[in-house]
């Protein structure tokens, strides 16, 4: 069932006013904690504020309990210079007994972040940062029915999957996004519609995005997967030249640009209410001078966030999945041959986006 879930998607309102190698690298070196901080003022020109959008992302998979959840923090025109600025905190929870999807919405004078590191508060909600690798989460929305108190370790390398990436039509809409926490050791507690589930050392991801475009113009796909020594990214805009694929084995990364990389989705499936088409398995290859990757995604469950979008606009929607990843990844010897380095199975993230015509306001399918 489609949600008008509303964590990316007040932006579309405000429309009307590589490396060839695995080189080991440190935090220190190449990201800091002002990289995941508060970005609105390096955008702010007066030229297209109105536009502007950020969000903090967050999700979880615990093995043992069989639940996945993902988080997210966001603000979208944060001088409400449109009068339709307003900050977002949402949430979804995958669970044996079924998907529960909860946003609340906050005027654009509950939101306050820092510029100096992550440290985010929307109400009660709110992202604390404990130090460069511990990150606290902590929210409640839809009167309770979910709630979270968590704190993320990172466990992988952070690094930039781009930096103001044209992912629109026009120049001026650009994306920066930063993979912060690619792995992260997750403890704590979430209580879904009454049920808690205490977490103990499970398996986190962290990533943040920020910048101005018109989310029709700009759809993606997204994916990500982790397990301890091993940790895949991919953020790919869809008929655009902006992508990336990265995965990191061993504290080693190897990243794959637009033009290294092939995504095909061979299955695809409907949601009858809509005639919502989107898919359901999807293969990745990827290669470049020293590596190759072999990747299926099959998706389990999928959560449709639309994105309700002014005239002539269409809507967005969202389609957050859990997946079962199966991957191969080889490196070339001294030789000049490919030698597998890893495969690996487990189950991790992904996201396709489309646009969807909505005909009840007048427009053709």
């Amino acid at each position: 069932m489609r949600r008008k879930w509303m964590l990316f998607g007040g932006l579309a309102l405000l429309w009307i006013m590589g490396s060839d190698v695995f080189p080991s690298h440190s935090l220190e070196e190449s990201v800091f904690l002002s990289d995941d901080a508060y970005h609105y003022r390096d955008f702010a020109d007066g030229q297209h504020d109105r536009n502007y959008i950020e969000w903090w992302y967050f999700n979880l998979y615990d093995t043992v309990q069989d639940i996945q959840t993902i988080f997210g923090y966001s603000i979208i025109d944060p001088e409400d210079y449109s009068g339709l600025g307003q900050a977002i905190v949402g949430a979804v929870a995958y669970t044996a007994e079924g998907i529960v999807s909860e946003s609340d919405t906050f005027s654009t004078e509950s939101f306050s972040a820092s510029y100096e590191q992550a440290d985010v508060e929307i109400e009660a909600n709110a992202i604390e940062v404990i130090d460069h690798d511990t990150y606290r989460i902590v929210g409640s929305i839809g009167g309770g029915r979910l709630s979270w108190d968590l704190t993320y370790v990172r466990q992988a390398n952070s690094w930039f999957g781009g930096d103001r990436e044209e992912v629109g039509l026009f120049p001026w809409e650009q994306m920066s996004w930063l993979i912060y926490m690619p792995g992260a050791e997750v403890s704590g507690e979430v209580k879904v519609d009454g049920q808690s589930y205490t977490l103990r050392a499970v398996r986190g991801y962290h990533d943040h995005n920020w910048g101005e475009w018109i989310p029709s113009n700009a759809l993606w796909n997204w994916a990500q997967y982790f397990e301890p020594g091993l940790a895949l990214e991919m953020g790919d805009f869809i008929n655009r030249p902006a992508g990336i694929m990265s995965v990191e084995f061993q504290g080693k990364r190897a990243t794959f640009l637009k033009d290294q990389y092939h995504l095909i989705h061979t299955r695809w499936t409907v949601e009858e209410e809509d005639c919502d088409l989107f898919p359901i398995k999807t293969w990745l290859y990827a290669e470049n001078d020293s590596n190759r990757v072999l990747l299926s995604m099959k998706a389990y469950e999928t959560e449709a966030l639309q994105m309700d979008t002014p005239l002539p606009l269409p809507d967005v929607v969202i389609h957050e999945q859990t997946a079962h990843y199966e991957g191969l990844i080889w490196e070339k010897n001294s030789l000049g041959q490919w030698e597998l380095l890893v495969s690996f199975s487990g189950d991790g993230f992904k996201e396709y986006t489309s646009r969807k015509w909505d005909s009840s306001r007048g427009l053709a399918p």
